[in-house]
């Protein structure tokens, strides 16, 4: 069974604004120490979206640094909007990797609206990262 060598926790109400379909920074976790040459890591991030007027899916990505132009971590899905555009939604995502021989690491959570003609707001936000022995 892994162990927990490290855990960082980073939470946000500032609003962020999603610029119609432009894939946005919501949140990073802020650097956290690789103590071993090899680590698993596990980033859950989650967000509270009001949605853009016409928004038809929202995809939630993790990445490793803190733009949007960062290496994808895990898949990159899609999500129905739920409810009418406008309306406030969760966003979930979970990805792990595998890293070695670096001192730190920093993971950031991502949101895009798909098809909107408004901008999106997120309200809240939170993204938790986890190093396992590898």
């Amino acid at each position: 069974m892994a162990d927990i060598l490290e855990k960082i926790i980073n939470f946000s109400g500032t609003a962020v604004t999603i610029t119609t379909t432009t894939e946005t920074v919501i949140i990073s976790s802020g650097a956290i120490i690789l103590p071993f040459n090899t680590a698993q890591v596990i980033v859950r991030a989650w967000a509270q979206l009001t949605t853009g007027a016409a928004t038809t899916t929202v995809t939630p990505r993790i990445r490793r640094g803190t733009a949007a132009t960062g290496t994808l971590v895990g898949e990159e899905n899609a999500e129905n909007v739920k409810a009418a555009a406008g309306s406030t939604e969760p966003f979930f995502v979970i990805a792990a990797e595998g890293r070695s021989n670096e001192r730190s690491v920093e993971y950031s959570l991502t949101l895009e609206q798909a098809s909107a003609t408004g901008n999106g707001s997120v309200l809240f936000a939170a993204i938790e990262v986890e190093v396992l022995t590898g």
